[in-house]
């Protein structure tokens, strides 16, 4: 059969989300469209606004066949990480196609750009490294680092280069390289009336504006939130409990102290004396938002800080997480959160030495996945919202009904 594959996080479902997914199967064909999705942790070291079953429902209601748990080690990481363990994934899973979105960018301008990066690496290399010893951080030292080479090579790109969805894009190109997937770029919908042919929606329900997944999280929070605007099925899930970084304050709080700096200098990604920071700006600040404000630097970006703070509340140590990418090299347990009937199709026939595909957990498997199970009874131990049970019972969504495009 011939398959798609889309990394993701829904982080909520949106209207770009469902174009992405009906304009991918439209231009490949594909029997079945696999979805990689973040769990419970999403990249920027943040808590989703949904728990995973409730994003795999949406996706699976809105044209995925099968969806995949992302592992921890790419969706607790940074972008170039995120990209490359979540592209080696989707190779051992032999998809034909992967597809991503970007803001602007076409496949051919972003490998032009992946090519002019490769051609002056060294260079490149050299003058990031000026830039770190500067005290910026790594994202900023890259970004000036690449303005110098194009500037010193007079080239110039018609896309915004420093745009989220272009340097993820980058990293999934990077990681193709050599590989049989054949990758499929979707530029952002960026007007409703571009939706409409897609969606089958009544005028009165028609979208008004096609907003970001930021967008919506942050008018879900404040109650301002247009209905039109977000597919009707998140919609409805976003009247229940809507989880937030700040929830987990009191339990951060907690967990600091208890480590002290001794306990924190354990912590997987804890350099340069950031326990210190952060021991002492967690004694001066009184909430999520100011102790992150605090930490943010020109060394430290916010969603450096906040992936940072997400191990330190997860308790995971350097010698723990390194125990966890060593095991991961034999064999990547992933597990399965809803399919339908294509999804089930393509799982019977799948096998693999490098990937382990699990609905139900057993004793072996927990060794493999302790990292995700703790992560999701603590993201269950919300102390301010009531959230669904995680671990025990859980079994796959499954949809009976193969989706039609």
């Amino acid at each position: 059969m011939k398959t798609i594959g889309i990394i993701a996080e829904y982080n909520p479902f949106h209207y770009g989300h469902f174009y992405q997914l009906k304009k991918a199967r439209s231009l490949t064909q594909s029997d079945c469209v696999i979805v990689l999705m973040s769990g419970n942790v999403v990249q920027r070291g943040e808590f989703p606004i949904l728990d995973k079953w409730q994003r795999a429902d949406l996706a699976l209601q809105n044209g995925a066949d099968l969806v995949l748990e992302l592992p921890l080690k790419s969706s607790l990481q940074s972008a170039d990480y995120f990209g490359s363990f979540a592209v080696e994934i989707m190779k051992h899973l032999k998809v034909d196609y992967l597809t991503f979105g970007t803001e602007s960018a076409q496949l051919e301008n972003l490998q032009a750009y992946l090519d002019f990066l490769e051609s002056v690496d060294s260079d490149l290399q050299k003058e990031i490294r000026v830039r770190l010893k500067e005290g910026k951080a790594y994202p900023a030292a890259y970004h000036d680092a690449v303005n110098h080479e194009l500037k010193k090579k007079n080239k110039k790109f018609n896309f915004n280069l420093s745009a989220g969805n272009h340097m993820l894009g980058l990293q999934y190109l990077k990681a193709l390289e050599g590989s049989d997937i054949k990758p499929l770029v979707i530029p952002r919908l960026k007007a409703s009336q571009e939706l409409i042919k897609w969606v089958h929606l009544p005028y009165e329900l028609q979208p008004i504006s096609m907003l970001s997944g930021s967008q919506i999280r942050k008018e879900a929070q404040t109650g301002t939130l247009n209905p039109v605007n977000v597919p009707i099925m998140t919609w409805q899930k976003l009247q229940h409990s809507l989880v937030e970084w700040q929830d987990y304050y009191q339990l951060l709080n907690y967990a600091i102290l208890v480590l002290g700096t001794e306990g924190l200098a354990k912590i997987q990604g804890m350099v340069e004396g950031m326990e210190f920071a952060i021991y002492k700006q967690n004694l001066r600040t009184h909430s999520w938002s100011d102790l992150v404000d605090s930490l943010t630097s020109t060394r430290w970006t916010r969603s450096a800080v906040q992936r940072l703070l997400m191990m330190v509340l997860l308790n995971i140590d350097q010698t723990t997480w390194q125990a966890y990418l060593d095991k991961s090299q034999d064999q990547q347990v992933i597990r399965i959160l809803a399919f339908n009937q294509a999804g089930r199709q393509f799982l019977s026939g799948f096998e693999s030495e490098n990937i382990r595909l699990f609905s139900n957990l057993s004793k072996d498997i927990i060794n493999s996945y302790h990292l995700t199970l703790r992560l999701d009874r603590v993201f269950q131990a919300n102390p301010i919202k009531n959230i669904e049970e995680q671990v025990n019972g859980k079994h796959p969504i499954y949809l009976k009904k193969h989706y039609e495009s």
